[in-house]
C-alpha cells in the first residue's frame, strides 16, 4: 500500500520542481497567449547594514538585509488561471523564488492552488501596516503547498456565504529534522454581508506532522495518522499524564467586522490564538491580535492600530498551558529560521517565553503622486525601545522612487530604492 504521505510528497515535489526549473516559464508562456492582464516590475533597494533594525528584519518575506537587493515580480491573469512569480537575490545571498504559484479555477467557485504561497485566510489584514497574522504572516519565506479553495453562497439567503480551503505543505530539513515534516492547513468562514457592513467568523487550523528527528525518530505517517492530524485526535502517549494530539497544532478563531459609510471603511478584527482545546474555549482569555483600521476617515489615508496580548498563555497549568509557537517534539513554529506567525512572539524555546503586550500603529497616506507610510511598535508591559520605519514614495510615469528611515529609538539609518513597472 502507498501511504498518502508519498502521494502528497510527490505532488509537492513536482510543484517545487516546476518552480525551480524552466518549465515554469513554458507554463507562463502558454498562459500569456490567453492573458487578460499582466504586470511585471523590477525593484532595486539600497539598504543600511550598519545595524539590525526590527522593522527591516521582520515581515520581510524571509529575506536577508543586503546592501543592494534586486527583486523581480511577474503577475499574469488569464480567464481561469492566475500566475505569480517572485525572484530576489536576498534569500541566503542567492537568487531564489519568493511567493510564486498558480491558481486555477477547476469548477465554478472551486480553485486549485500550488506553489510557494502565504495564506488564503484573514484576507482583510493589511500586511503593509500590520504587525502580522498570528498564524501565517509574511515574516518567513512562503511554504511549498498545494490546496483547494472554495466559496459557497447560501441558496436560502443571498447575504450569507461560506469560504473554506484545505492545503498540504512540506517544511524543511534543518538542525532538528532529519526528514522534512508536512504541514496540514484548513480553514472555514461564515460571512454575512449587507449593504452597509460585512461580518465574518472563521476558524483556521495549522498542524505540523510526520518527519523524522534524531531524538524521536520517525513520526507517525499512515493514513490513520493523517486523519488524526486533520481532526486533532490524540496520538501515542508521550510519557505524560495523558495523550496529546498527534503533531504540533496551532489555530485561531478569526473575527472580522467591516462597516461602510460612503467612501469610509471601518475594520475591526480579532485573531484569538490557541493550541489546545482549553484555549479553543477561551481559557487563555483575550490573547491574540486585536486590530482597528480606518480607511478614508482622513482623505486618502489608512490608519491602523493593533494590540497583541500573550500574557495568558500559561495561567492554569496543566489544564491551560500553551507555550506559543513552541512544541516539545516538533520545536518552534518557524520556516527557514524565521517565525511563521507574528514576529513579535518568541518561538526560540519554551523556557525563554515572554508574556507580552504590544502596541503597533501604522499610517499610509497618498497625496498627488506620492505616498507616505509609517509604522511603529513597542512592548507596553515592559521597558522597550520604539521600533519604527517611515517611507516616502514618489511616482514619475512608470517609475517609483522611495527613500526611508528606519530605527530602534536610539539608532537609525537611511535607505532608498527604485521600482520600474514594465507592463503598465
Amino acid at each position: 500500500m502507498i501511504y498518502p504521505k508519498y502521494a502528497i510528497k510527490l505532488l509537492l515535489k513536482l510543484s517545487d520542481y516546476i518552480l525551480k526549473n524552466n518549465y515554469v516559464f513554458f507554463i507562463l508562456f502558454l498562459g500569456n497567449i490567453y492573458s487578460q492582464e499582466k504586470s511585471s516590475n523590477i525593484k532595486i533597494s539600497f539598504n543600511p547594514t550598519d545595524n539590525e533594525y526590527f522593522m527591516m528584519e521582520q515581515n520581510n518575506f524571509g529575506k536577508e538585509i543586503l546592501s543592494t537587493e534586486i527583486e523581480y515580480q511577474w503577475k499574469l491573469n488569464t480567464e481561469k488561471t492566475d500566475f505569480k512569480i517572485t525572484l530576489s537575490n536576498a534569500y541566503n545571498n542567492d537568487i531564489d523564488f519568493g511567493e510564486s504559484f498558480f491558481k486555477h479555477q477547476i469548477y465554478n467557485s472551486t480553485f486549485l492552488k500550488a506553489g510557494k504561497y502565504y495564506r488564503d485566510f484573514s484576507l482583510y489584514l493589511n500586511d503593509g501596516l500590520s504587525s502580522g497574522s498570528m498564524l501565517i504572516s509574511k515574516n518567513a519565506k512562503p511554504i511549498p503547498k498545494i490546496g483547494i479553495l472554495h466559496s459557497l453562497n447560501s441558496k436560502k439567503n443571498n447575504n450569507i456565504s461560506f469560504d473554506w480551503g484545505i492545503a498540504h505543505g512540506i517544511l524543511e530539513k534543518n538542525e532538528l529534522f532529519l526528514e522534512a515534516p508536512f504541514l496540514h492547513e484548513k480553514f472555514m468562514y461564515l460571512n454575512i454581508e449587507k449593504k452597509k457592513y460585512k461580518l465574518s467568523v472563521g476558524i483556521v487550523h495549522e498542524a505540523v506532522w510526520n518527519g523524522k528527528t534524531e531524538y524521536w525518530g520517525d513520526f507517525p505517517d499512515t493514513f490513520k495518522d493523517f486523519f488524526k492530524v486533520v481532526i486533532s485526535a490524540d496520538g501515542p502517549p508521550d510519557g505524560g499524564s495523558h495523550e496529546n494530539a498527534l503533531g504540533s497544532h496551532l489555530a485561531i478563531w478569526d473575527f472580522y467586522y467591516e462597516k461602510y459609510n460612503d467612501k469610509k471603511t471601518l475594520k475591526l478584527y480579532y485573531q484569538h490564538f490557541f493550541e489546545d482545546t482549553s484555549s479553543l474555549r477561551f481559557a487563555n482569555k483575550i490573547d491574540g491580535l486585536w486590530g482597528l483600521e480606518l480607511e478614508n476617515y482622513i482623505t486618502d489615508t489608512n490608519l491602523l492600530f493593533e494590540y497583541i496580548d500573550t500574557t495568558n498563555m500559561c495561567i492554569d497549568s496543566p489544564y491551560q498551558c500553551d507555550y506559543y509557537y513552541w512544541n516539545f517534539q516538533y520545536g518552534p513554529w518557524k520556516y527557514k529560521d524565521n517565525v511563521l506567525g507574528n514576529p513579535f512572539i518568541n518561538s526560540n524555546n519554551f523556557s525563554e517565553r515572554e508574556y507580552l503586550k504590544i502596541l503597533n500603529v501604522g499610517i499610509e497616506t497618498k497625496f498627488k503622486s506620492s505616498t507616505f507610510k509609517f509604522k511603529a511598535a513597542r512592548k507596553i508591559n515592559m521597558k522597550d525601545q520604539i521600533k519604527y520605519k517611515a517611507t516616502l514614495t514618489k511616482k514619475i510615469k512608470q517609475t517609483n522612487f522611495n527613500t526611508f528611515i528606519v530605527g530602534n529609538q536610539s539608532n537609525y539609518s537611511f535607505g532608498c530604492g527604485i521600482s520600474f513597472f514594465l507592463d503598465d
